[in-house]
């Protein structure tokens, strides 16, 4: 267990549930009680109460009266919403900075992104992988450079952190998250807005529907 330092503990604590629940080693459904983390970080009560308001409010974690709380299930509409909706906000993003002043310092930031991720895939380093690929889609915000936007991803940022690392667990998933990212690029250093937006959406569609088909050939071999 990492080691928590008490200036910080609500922090910290918020810190390595998070980790541990986008990461699924806290799996979905699975509750939580204060009883149980009192005893794993040997505090009280008070910073481990903040910590998981903080994780209620990101979307990460359900309320259960006198219990404590359950990580968040995510379902087929769930995930229909949240790639839906992280479409939308990534091509608002991807139209603003285009158009910003900054957008040669834009696209040469997601060059260096995709040559990243390219050098991660060659290795087979799967983590720092997932790192750029995230980064990736944090560019457009950085130079889309509008805190409203920032904050309406951020609020589902979380519970699509989860559902990225089930859809690029395997290589070939990476592999097609990387070709898209890479395509989007090229078309933006055409300052082809259109095509960019385009590419984006089908983007998140791939994922989208990977998951889903995922979800509907689990549930037949139950059958």
């Amino acid at each position: 267990m990492k080691k928590v330092i008490k200036a910080t503990l609500s922090e910290q604590i918020y810190e390595i549930l998070r980790e541990d629940i986008i990461s699924q080693n806290i799996k979905s459904g699975q509750k939580l009680t204060l009883k149980a983390l009192q005893e794993r970080f040997e505090i009280s009560s008070t910073p481990i109460r903040e910590a998981m308001n903080r994780l209620s409010q990101e979307g990460l974690l359900e309320h259960i009266t006198n219990v404590g709380a359950k990580v968040v299930e995510i379902g087929e509409k769930d995930i229909i919403e949240i790639y839906d909706f992280c479409s939308s906000l990534d091509a608002t993003a991807l139209k603003l900075a285009l158009k910003s002043k900054k957008a040669d310092e834009m696209i040469l930031e997601l060059k260096e992104c995709i040559s990243s991720q390219e050098n991660s895939l060659g290795s087979g380093d799967v983590e720092t992988f997932k790192i750029h690929s995230d980064n990736f889609h944090d560019i457009f915000y950085k130079y889309a450079d509008n805190s409203r936007l920032y904050n309406a991803a951020l609020n589902v940022r979380s519970q699509l952190t989860i559902l990225t690392n089930v859809y690029q667990s395997l290589i070939v998933a990476k592999s097609v998250v990387f070709v898209d990212h890479k395509q989007i690029t090229q078309a933006i250093a055409k300052r082809d807005l259109q095509n960019a937006i385009s590419l984006m959406e089908s983007h998140f569609e791939h994922a989208k529907n990977y998951l889903l088909n995922n979800i509907k050939l689990s549930e037949e071999a139950k059958v």
